[in-house]
């Protein structure tokens, strides 16, 4: 896929295929993801029987999503919560979509088909009708992507808080969004912190040259990208992607990368978490 002298056009184009596949970071892209996974998994298999707010907090690029889905995936959640759904909330989520999307995946999750009706109903009876279902089930919901307090307040009085250790999940980079849940809640906060140097320069390097090592003449630039990147796991995996198909004799086209790289960055963490 490597294509010499590359123009902006293509550039551009790779830009947008990375911004599009921006959650598709894998579980060894954020270092040291292990014992947070073992912390949230922790958390939720507490012994606590009522309903708490676990909130997974920080900037957008981090790999909030990537972790949480670890966590929801993993054999002992899936096997203490037999009820559960992944709602992607986003910052223009429309709540009529949102909550028929949570209706079909708890439903689903105990093969159960949708009541009658259910394409008819507005958003309070929607809201009655999930409330009603999860009163005496033990349940995990995973709100991802929660931007704004609309966005919690707009889904919380549908999920009870009944006696059998349910849990929801909230990712966001809203720190009022995490703290809040938690005051309101006694809930928990996990907050996400960037790459420190060392690591951010590793995942680059793995990422861009398959495990060899980086030329000495491309150090200094590739320190000046990473700069850039901030610590972002998302960035660096993006910006990798695209420095792997660079001619790696030349320098120019890796320059030609980082002085792109600004604004593009910016819109990707923009857009995903």
């Amino acid at each position: 896929m490597a294509e010499q002298g590359s123009g902006p056009s293509t550039a551009g184009h790779m830009w947008e295929d990375y911004r599009g596949n921006a959650l598709l970071l894998e579980k060894t892209d954020i270092v040291g993801i292990d014992e947070p996974i073992k912390q949230l998994v922790g958390w939720l298999l507490s012994s606590g029987s009522g309903r708490e707010v676990v909130s997974v907090a920080g900037m957008g690029g981090l790999g909030k999503t990537t972790l949480v889905k670890q966590v929801y995936d993993a054999a002992e959640v899936k096997k203490h919560f037999k009820v559960h759904a992944w709602i992607t909330v986003t910052q223009s989520f429309k709540l009529g979509e949102l909550l028929k999307d949570m209706l079909q995946q708890l439903h689903k999750a105990i093969r159960r088909p949708l009541p009658q009706g259910t394409n008819n109903m507005n958003n309070s009876q929607l809201k009655t009708l999930i409330k009603d279902f999860l009163q005496k089930r033990r349940y995990l919901i995973v709100l991802d992507d929660v931007w704004h307090l609309q966005g919690w307040d707009s889904v919380k009085y549908a999920l009870p808080n009944n006696i059998y250790g349910s849990r929801i999940i909230l990712t966001t980079r809203n720190a009022d969004v995490a703290s809040t849940t938690s005051v309101e809640f006694g809930g928990k906060v996990y907050n996400m912190e960037p790459l420190p140097q060392l690591e951010s320069w590793e995942l680059l390097c793995k990422k861009t040259f398959q495990g060899s090592p980086c030329p000495p003449y491309l150090e200094e630039i590739g320190n000046c990208i990473l700069r850039k990147c901030e610590g972002l796991p998302l960035a660096i995996v993006a910006v990798s992607g695209v420095l792997a198909t660079k001619d790696k004799r030349r320098i120019d086209e890796w320059d030609m990368v980082g002085h792109s790289l600004g604004l593009k960055l910016r819109a990707m963490t923009n857009s995903r978490t």
